[in-house]
């Protein structure tokens, strides 16, 4: 079940990159998972993961921040995870 999550987020971040506007790229878990407990869990220990390795900032409850120039840098983590 964690490799969906992570392709989920992969693709996330990359539409997102060239979608939002401003510097920053945002990841909501809600955006990703709906009301599925068990994706949001998941989703939540994957942007930690991002968070420990200094590629994103956590806003706020299921709220990631992620500069646009380090976005490239964090698709690259999370396809090791794979």
């Amino acid at each position: 079940m964690r490799a969906k999550q992570i392709s989920a987020l992969l693709y996330y971040l990359h539409k997102a990159k060239h979608r939002e506007r401003g510097g920053v790229v945002v990841v909501r878990t809600s955006h990703l998972c709906g009301v599925d407990r068990q994706c949001g869990a998941e989703v939540r220990k994957l942007m930690l993961y991002l968070v420990e390795r200094g590629v994103a900032v956590r806003h706020r409850q299921g709220v990631y921040l992620v500069k646009k120039q380090l976005v490239d840098r964090a698709i690259e983590l999370l396809r090791e995870l794979v």
